[in-house]
């Protein structure tokens, strides 16, 4: 007898923000059916989890069942606790919960060393890149590595990618006020002026989540050869005035409010999407323009 889940996807993280949209473009793509035998979904307990089908909820394992998996075809971590967690939870206290997230990952790849795995990062680890980790006054950041670090170590007979993503657009957006685009929009669907608070000039680089979703899932049916690779996720960098202007422009509104002083050093939080562009043209797929994705985030707000 088959064992349940084997020769299937496992996704953790599957309540959050990436993991509703990877359940979302796997059904888009592949079908219902396809994605309820083939998907299994974890979250950090069993629950229902509601991604806008017309199909319907899906149920999602615990992570700590991971384990339990016989032979899986292919791995797309995306659980882990976010920086706002911070606000909830002492340092220490998240340290130990993301870490036992990892540790649960981890058994898995071991047990199986040539299921190709993927993960996302954060633009966050790579100012840590060249300088000291600083556990404790930026866990959010060196955790990230830690599982960067593990994904590089364990590549050896498999493909390994690691997405470090900067900024991001999409359906299923959480939190939107922690987030420039997600304030923006709110701000536009409500047809408020958009306000710029920041003096710097403050510079980002954005990513469709549906978009990297849809590369994750044809990379884990199709992979890449063995070998570890960390990609910056990114398509569209910009400041924020220009973004304002731009959602702006969309709603009709006023011209965005700001004050920024260009002589003062800018807030970089961008990348070179290059490596990401390649991937998705070697996969035959399209990332919505800038407009596309903003109407798309704005779902979340009507």
């Amino acid at each position: 007898m088959q064992a349940p889940g084997q020769g299937r996807f496992l996704l953790t993280g599957a309540s959050g923000w990436f993991g509703r949209t990877a359940l979302w473009e796997y059904e888009q793509r592949y079908g219902p059916e396809a994605l309820r035998s083939e998907v299994v979904a974890f979250a950090s307990r069993a629950k229902t989890i509601d991604f806008g089908s017309p199909h319907g909820a899906i149920p999602a394992l615990p992570l700590d069942s991971i384990g339990s998996i016989e032979e899986p075809r292919g791995l797309l971590h995306l659980a882990f606790l976010t920086r706002d967690q911070l606000e909830h939870l002492d340092v220490n206290s998240y340290i130990a919960a993301n870490r036992q997230i990892t540790s649960h990952v981890e058994q898995l790849i071991r047990q199986y060393p040539r299921l190709p795995i993927i993960t996302t990062s954060s633009g966050a680890a790579a100012a840590l890149d060249q300088g000291q980790q600083d556990l404790n006054n930026n866990p959010y950041a060196s955790l990230k590595q830690e599982e960067e670090r593990l994904w590089r170590k364990l590549a050896d007979g498999r493909m390994a990618l690691v997405f470090r993503v900067y900024a991001a657009s999409g359906r299923f957006l959480k939190s939107p006020k922690l987030f420039a685009l997600g304030d923006f929009v709110d701000k536009a669907v409500k047809g408020n002026t958009i306000v710029i608070n920041s003096r710097r000039p403050v510079l980002r680089s954005y990513v469709h989540v549906g978009t990297l979703m849809q590369l994750c899932w044809a990379l884990l049916r199709q992979p890449l050869p063995p070998g570890f690779q960390q990609i910056d996720a990114c398509t569209d960098s910009l400041s924020l005035t220009e973004l304002a202007e731009v959602i702006s422009k969309m709603w009709g509104l006023p011209t965005p409010q700001y004050e920024v002083d260009q002589s003062l050093s800018p807030d970089r939080y961008v990348a070179d999407g290059k490596g990401f562009a390649d991937l998705l043209q070697r996969y035959q797929l399209r990332t919505p323009d800038l407009e596309e994705q903003i109407r798309e985030t704005a779902s979340c707000f009507q």
